[in-house]
Order: C-alpha cells, then structure tokens, then sequence
C-alpha cells in the first residue's frame, strides 16, 4: 500500500520495479563448493596453476600481480543457491578477488572468476596449500538470500528523468515516505549492519546520491552486480557503500572480466 502522499507518483514509481536480492553474513567455516565471503575458494582440479615473480605458492589461487601474494576472497557465489533473477545464470560459480591492503582501490587487482560446472568430488578439488584464510581483511562467512523488489531511488542516474518534479513540491513528508519505501525501506526489519544494503541486483544505494554511470554512457544499461554496505570489517567509511556493476550484454555472456567499481562515504 503506497502512503497517499505518493499515491499520484505510483504509476511511475512502480515501472521502475526490480528484483533484488538481500545477502545476509554468519561468519562459519563454509564447504568449498558454499557461497561466502573470505574463506577458501573452490576450484575444479584443472584450474590453471599461478605464480608471480618467485613469490608466494604455486596454487590455483589467484595472485597480487606485482607481490605474487594470495588475493582475498571477497566473494564466492554459488547462483545454484542463490534466488534466481533476469540476465543472471542459474548454475555455477562466481569468484571475486581483491587486494584487502588497498580496500578503497578493489578495481587496481581484481580478479574475477566464474566456473560454469561444479564437479562435486572432494578428492578433484585444491586444498589450500599455505594461504591462511583467516589472516584477511574479511572473516569467513556463509551467506544467505532474501529476494525482493526495490523502486528506483535518488541515487540512480534515472531518478530526476523519472520523476524530474518530485523535488519541486517542497513537501517533506512526500521525501520521508519516498524514503521509507527505498532506502530506508530494510531499516527496520532487523538489526543486522548492513541488512537490505549488501546484495545482488536491485538498485545501488549512494550516501551522497552518486551514480558513477551518470558520465558513462556506455555504461547506463548495466546491472548492478554486488553491493557491499556496513558489515563488520566489510565497510567503506561512515555510512558508505561500494558497487560493482556488470554491462548485461556481458552478463547475459557470462562475460565478468569488465566490471564497473564505485565507493562513497559521508
């Protein structure tokens, strides 16, 4: 039910409609094959082997390209688990690996990988050799999904051409509810940190109302593919959040390897 003050907005608040889905952390060992945060990777027992410049382990674990260090893990996704949303796969898994010494520069060493099969034999997976998982930035934690439908909000460079005099009418209580079905919409179902902001899909949530596709038209059909928000050692300044966004030309090709990367804080 829209509260009346939108009520002459609502047609058009609700063509922007978008399935969503909510990720919820438990930091606990997780099985390899398991979506996660930190923790071990899986790998299939043909993954190419790596090493760099003589240092670090040869292993299939993806490395810093100057150091030869391990990356983090900073998200597995097993879509087999995950609700299912439009232009994203239903089966396989999705790995992304950064540098958790350089958290406000992720792009700098990105590392993405998607395996479309999982083979489900423990004894044709890697171990880890040597990297200690636990020495990272982000604990190991399973994750768990809520699906949703999110409204377009502020932070959207389609909001002011949608809804270009929703600012004009000087009425406060019009921007309180707007909020209170967008942004501010998961405040109050649970005292989770960062519940209803780190997720797939949906719309990005910006402290300061940035779109770093607003400049980037080649960008503006893009989807948003992972945001992180407030999570125990996941977080990005005061009250900020980071994005990575997906062309769906390239999502729809199982194509991750050009990713789109935004933070912001107060």
């Amino acid at each position: 039910m829209f509260p009346r003050s939108l009520q002459s907005y609502q047609h058009i608040i609700e063509s922007t409609a978008k399935p969503a889905v909510l990720l919820s952390f438990k930091q606990e060992k997780t099985a390899l094959y398991q979506s996660k945060i930190g923790g071990e990777p899986y790998f299939p027992y043909d993954h190419p082997l790596e090493v760099l410049n003589g240092a670090g382990s040869i292993s299939p674990w993806p490395k810093h390209w100057k150091t030869g260090t391990e990356l983090m893990l900073l998200l597995q996704l097993n879509f087999e688990e995950m609700p299912a949303l439009p232009s994203f796969p239903r089966t396989g898994i999705l790995q992304l690996f950064v540098d958790d010494k350089n958290w406000h520069n992720l792009e700098e060493q990105l590392r993405v990988i998607y395996h479309p099969y999982v083979v489900r034999e423990e004894k044709l997976l890697f171990s880890d050799f040597d990297n200690r998982p636990d020495r990272y930035r982000v604990q190991e934690c399973s994750i768990s999904f809520q699906k949703e439908t999110e409204y377009i909000t502020n932070s959207d460079f389609r909001f002011n051409q949608l809804l270009q005099d929703f600012g004009s009418t000087g009425n406060n209580h019009l921007w309180k509810d707007y909020l209170n079905i967008t942004d501010l919409r998961y405040s109050k179902q649970d005292k989770e940190p960062g519940y209803g902001r780190n997720k797939i899909g949906g719309y990005h949530y910006s402290q300061n109302g940035q779109d770093p596709r607003t400049a980037q038209p080649e960008w503006q059909d893009s989807i948003l593919l992972v945001q992180f928000q407030d999570y125990g050692n996941l977080s990005w300044g005061d009250g900020g959040s980071a994005q990575f966004f997906i062309k769906r030309k390239d999502l729809e090709a199982l194509n991750f390897q050009n990713l789109l990367f935004h933070w912001d804080s107060t």
